[in-house]
């Protein structure tokens, strides 16, 4: 009975992106051919892993702590993985920490979207929206596995920056119940080094 009161209230809590040339004579020296015109700055690739900070929330209600227990904190974070810099998968987690940092039981809350990603849309200053349409949704509790409901109406937006460094990106996220939308920074993750070699001595 309390795991489906916890369940419930998990619900309730963390639901909350032509000129026309001059005639040129046919007889030109290759040294005298005009240098190509170059393209615009190629759009900077996605594919990779995207984190979040974890953003934290004191539970402070009455309510809060006849659920959760005193000095409990929920903690949401974010991460995106773009596989072909078209198709990836966006996943939300929440929970709940009691003051001792330890993961509360049945507090867990995932929702895992798929996405594929379109075109780019200039906006404001250096700002670039991707187009992204979520194919599909899901909602679960890993602590009840029959637990999954399709979530629809969800929709995100991506956004880079031409102006500063291609490491960091926004992502808008919009719940279909309105609770719970937010705009959060992702950090791509950096890939870990290749063990350093070490050469064998060789004896004689």
């Amino acid at each position: 009975m309390r795991t489906q009161l916890i369940t419930a209230s998990a619900v309730v809590l963390l639901t909350a992106a032509g000129a026309t040339a001059n005639p040129r004579p046919a007889a030109l020296l290759e040294d005298q051919q005009p240098a190509p015109v170059k393209a615009a700055a190629t759009e900077r690739p996605l594919t990779g892993t995207w984190r979040s900070a974890p953003e934290e929330m004191k539970l402070t209600s009455d309510f809060d702590k006849s659920v959760w227990g005193a000095n409990a904190t929920s903690v949401r974070t974010v991460e995106l993985v773009v596989k072909s810099n078209m198709d990836a998968t966006l996943r939300v987690v929440k929970k709940v920490v009691d003051g001792r940092r330890r993961t509360v039981p049945a507090s867990t809350w995932i929702e895992e979207a798929q996405l594929r990603i379109g075109g780019t849309t200039p906006g404001v200053a250096d700002r670039v929206e991707h187009d992204v349409t979520v194919t599909s949704a899901v909602r679960l509790f890993p602590d009840d596995p029959g637990y999954r409901f399709t979530v629809d109406g969800l929709r995100v937006k991506l956004v880079t920056f031409t102006a500063r460094d291609a490491n960091s990106l926004e992502v808008r996220y919009d719940t279909p119940e309105g609770r719970g939308s937010f705009w959060e920074t992702l950090t791509r993750a950096r890939t870990a080094p290749p063990p350093a070699r070490t050469s064998a001595n060789t004896g004689s």
